[in-house]
């Protein structure tokens, strides 16, 4: 790929992201100025800014040619027990972050829900490891290097990107940095490896959706955090870094590419 070519599409690319988030933020902000809170509207502004954030991955991904390096065509799951892990454990650390607080929603909010955690997996699963971080091994190649840049550089973005919902204070937003930067890492390398990014699509759809679960029928001014203490980000960071150690270790056990021949 000529590399005029590569940073075109990869600016092009995150300014249409940042375009979308950045949308949603406005108009979810400007929803509560008007005193807008409602549960549903709030969900569905969500999963429009999704359902468009996958139309603009798929697009990329498929101008770019790198369906078989995204692991979405042409290839079979490899290694399928690696995904094991990053299932169990972070659906373990959501389940005990959750509060035992019980909520009334309606059937159209549990609807919603669902459609929002699919759609939120899908699309940043495309646009973080199905376009970034596979553009980055088609430019930076398909070697031990290319392939451990690819994965750091595409989760460090995948972190940064959250920075855009500051709604917990400073040390809030720097837990959320480190918590997607940490599970960016480990999926970035499943992916590698397994060869398959549907898995981690559903996955990522199963841990949001048992993290916010307890959020359901919650108008969106209730939702909102409050600032997180330096303690508590330190305690949460924890028990997420071993998501980064597997992440590394399956880098460094695992062979990333195949062997020349």
């Amino acid at each position: 790929m000529a590399q005029k070519q590569f940073w075109n599409q990869l600016i092009l690319f995150s300014i249409c992201l940042l375009l979308i988030l950045s949308i949603r933020e406005i108009l979810s902000y400007q929803l509560i100025a008007h005193r807008i809170e409602s549960y549903q509207i709030h969900t569905a502004l969500n999963i429009v800014a999704n359902v468009i954030l996958i139309l603009v991955s798929i697009f990329f991904i498929n101008k770019n040619e790198l369906g078989k390096v995204a692991g979405l065509k042409g290839t079979k799951l490899k290694k399928w027990f690696l995904l094991i892990f990053p299932l169990a454990y972070l659906v373990l650390l959501n389940v005990l972050f959750s509060d035992s607080t019980e909520t009334n929603y309606q059937w159209l909010d549990m609807v919603l829900f669902v459609i929002y955690c699919l759609s939120i997996g899908f699309a940043e699963e495309l646009s973080i490891r199905g376009f970034l971080q596979s553009h980055l091994i088609s430019r930076l190649g398909n070697t031990k290097k290319g392939v451990v840049l690819s994965v750091f550089i595409s989760a460090l973005f995948f972190g940064v990107i959250h920075l855009l919902n500051f709604d917990a204070g400073i040390t809030g937003e720097l837990l959320q940095v480190s918590y997607a930067t940490f599970i960016g890492v480990m999926f970035g390398a499943v992916l590698v490896i397994t060869k398959r990014l549907y898995p981690l699509m559903i996955i990522h759809s199963i841990i949001d959706f048992v993290g916010e679960l307890e959020l359901v029928g919650v108008p969106i001014i209730e939702k909102i955090k409050e600032p997180v203490s330096i303690e508590d980000a330190l305690i949460v960071a924890l028990l997420v870094s071993p998501c980064l150690f597997y992440g590394v270790f399956l880098m460094i056990r695992h062979r990333l590419i195949e062997e020349e021949k």
